[in-house]
């Protein structure tokens, strides 16, 4: 089927029923199921006419949903998702904390943020990285230099150039050490080696004693 045949399908479909034709679309797109969840967004798309059918505020509605428990994901699935992602590394650059405003008018806060890890070969890869709703609780104060783990699902975006972004939306984060510790850590360790090659120097410059054996005692 060719693009002029696919474009007249849709359009009848569009035609026939709307409201059931936006549902399926943002079923196909986001992998939402939940016909009551659907509804919502179609409600709310309609409330927010300026709103397009390509656009991110069906990212940011299906977000609040899973936030309010309306939509329930199953685990056993997500975990079996390719586009699922662990990551490891230390934060690089500054914490941009941001507020995003969703389809009701309500305020919601976004942090993004770059993770640089090491590949197979101890080459840097930088990953962004991206939270929303009670996921930013802690995020939001970590600095640059905190050394982090997360896990969260990788959404991937072609420019107008045809050049491809990838973002991991964090579903966990861990705190592994604060930059703080580290440098705590490393002046500890610098303290105990300068100690030690005191200790050492000064235990050069000590004169060796020699035993004297008392002839009583060979006897």
């Amino acid at each position: 089927m060719e693009y002029k045949d696919i474009r007249e399908n849709l359009e009848e479909m569009m035609n026939d029923n709307y409201k059931d034709f936006i549902k399926a679309l943002v079923s196909i797109e986001k992998g939402v199921t939940d016909e009551k969840a659907l509804e919502e967004v179609y409600v709310l798309f309609m409330i927010k006419d300026t709103t397009g059918l390509l656009n991110d505020d069906f990212d940011y509605m299906i977000d609040d949903m899973k936030e309010q428990g309306k939509i329930v994901e199953n685990t056993n699935e997500l975990e079996e998702k390719d586009d699922l992602i662990n990551l490891v590394g230390n934060i690089a650059g500054k914490v941009e904390n941001l507020e995003r405003e969703n389809a009701n008018g309500e305020k919601f806060k976004v942090s993004n943020f770059s993770i640089v890890s090491k590949d197979d070969d101890g080459n840097k890869v930088y990953t962004n990285c991206s939270a929303y709703g009670d996921k930013i609780k802690d995020i939001e104060n970590l600095k640059q230099g905190d050394f982090i783990k997360i896990f969260g699902q990788v959404k991937t975006s072609i420019d107008n150039n045809g050049k491809e972004h990838k973002n991991v939306r964090i579903l966990f984060y861990k705190l592994l050490k604060a930059k703080e510790q580290m440098k705590g850590q490393e002046k500890k360790k610098e303290s105990v080696l300068g100690e030690i090659k005191k200790y050492q120097t000064e235990d050069k410059g000590k004169p060796k004693e020699k035993k004297e054996t008392s002839k009583e005692a060979e006897r």
